[in-house]
């Protein structure tokens, strides 16, 4: 360790030496320069032990004065430009709702459709069960409305023809016989009556051709005012009464007139 600091200690002298003696004769030229003769130097080397140097700190830099800001004069205020109107934006357009598509419901299955098959099936029939039922019973009830109605008619044909009978015998009690009647002279008088038997009205709706003979009935049946026994039969059987007795018609022919 010792030796490496050496050389360079003899090395630095050498360089001194060398300096010094620049300084003291000069540079030779080249006429002045002789040969120089080799002489051996006798070099002292001395052991220089070299402290560290301790370095001073580097200097601050010294902060430089900022400028003093120039102070522009301030600029002429600019004339107030009056905002333009703004256009009125037209209103905005309503958004189109968006259509939800409904999900499609999903077809019945085969088991399903053969079913709601045997249910139609099944009410058809049942409706036609029903219909032909239907008909039997107004056909089962026209025919006895059509029984009951040929039996009344044959009580009422032979109700009628009796009480028929029996008016025309009163007629007969009170009539006249003009001197201008024959035989098969016949005439048709209407009568009604009330409930309780009394001739309200009677008029000849088919006349004989002789006036005489037509007259005499008509007073025959006002003589004779009341029937009794229409008063009775409209006590025992109203509708009876009602249906062929309200008003009614007698066909007045004598059989014992002169020929």
């Amino acid at each position: 360790m010792s030796d490496i600091k050496l050389v360079p200690a003899a090395v630095t002298l050498s360089l001194h030496a060398g300096v010094i003696a620049l300084l003291l004769f000069g540079i030779p030229t080249m006429q002045d320069t002789k040969p120089l003769e080799a002489r051996p130097l006798a070099i002292q080397a001395k052991l220089v032990i070299e402290k560290p140097v301790s370095r001073p700190a580097p200097a601050k830099p010294v902060a430089k004065p900022s400028p003093k800001p120039v102070v522009k004069p301030a600029p002429k205020p600019e004339p107030v430009k009056k905002p333009e109107p703004k256009p009125t934006p037209p209103p905005p357009k309503p958004k189109p709702v968006p259509q939800v598509k409904k999900p499609e419901p999903k077809g019945p299955t085969p088991e399903e459709i053969r079913k709601q098959q045997e249910q139609e099936k099944a009410r058809e029939a049942a409706k036609q069960k029903a219909l032909q039922e239907e008909i039997r019973r107004e056909q089962q009830k026209e025919l006895a409305d059509a029984l009951a109605s040929e039996d009344d008619l044959v009580e009422d044909g032979e109700l009628a023809s009796t009480y028929a009978d029996i008016i025309t015998a009163l007629i007969s009690n009170n009539w006249t016989r003009p001197l201008s009647a024959r035989n098969g002279m016949q005439a048709t008088i209407q009568i009604m009556t009330t409930p309780t038997g009394e001739i309200v009205g009677h008029s000849i709706i088919k006349g004989s051709g002789d006036s005489a003979f037509d007259i005499s009935i008509t007073r025959a049946v006002t003589r004779l005012g009341k029937i009794e026994e229409l008063a009775e039969l409209a006590r025992k059987d109203p509708s009876a009464y009602e249906k062929n007795f309200r008003r009614f018609t007698i066909n007045f022919s004598p059989q014992d007139l002169r020929r």
